[in-house]
């Protein structure tokens, strides 16, 4: 009993210091980012953290952010989030792959190559960034041969 309440406690202090930004993104290993998203009525974000971020643009369905933060040791640069019905989400790490690869390791124990789970929108999928070989995208897509990949690379 000691050690399960001992467990429970420390779980609920890990989550009492996650920082907005984390706190925003806490469904990412699942692609469980179901309120992360730009209200296509209103312009307004759903997630209550996301209101602390401001799109540098919204075009063709997508949100685009620059930002630095730091999600569980990524570098992240930047990310993009639905704005219409797509069901896309993007984290642009600003680090290699290679390493990029380590640092989800040892932050979610996966390195988010599990191309079945992705296809299924149960997983994300670490990729290269075509533009930017210093650079890495987490990829939340569901339902992906339905839905068209944004086109527009993320700005230096």
């Amino acid at each position: 009993m000691y050690k399960a309440s001992l467990a429970l406690l420390a779980g609920l202090q890990l989550m009492a210091c996650s920082t907005p930004f984390e706190s925003m993104w806490q469904g990412l290993a699942t692609c469980e980012l179901d309120d992360l998203y730009l209200d296509s009525e209103t312009g307004e974000p759903a997630h209550p953290q996301l209101k602390n971020f401001t799109p540098y643009k919204v075009t063709d369905g997508f949100a685009w952010y620059k930002t630095r933060q730091d999600l569980h040791g990524l570098p992240i640069s930047g990310f993009l989030i639905p704005s219409s019905t797509f069901e896309v989400h993007a984290l642009f790490v600003d680090t290699p792959i290679a390493n990029a690869r380590r640092l989800t390791h040892n932050a979610y124990g996966s390195e988010f190559s599990d191309e079945q789970k992705h296809s299924e929108g149960l997983a994300p999928l670490l990729l290269r960034d075509p533009n930017n070989p210093k650079r890495s995208i987490i990829d939340c897509t569901q339902g992906e041969a339905l839905e068209p990949q944004p086109e527009e690379p993320f700005p230096e």
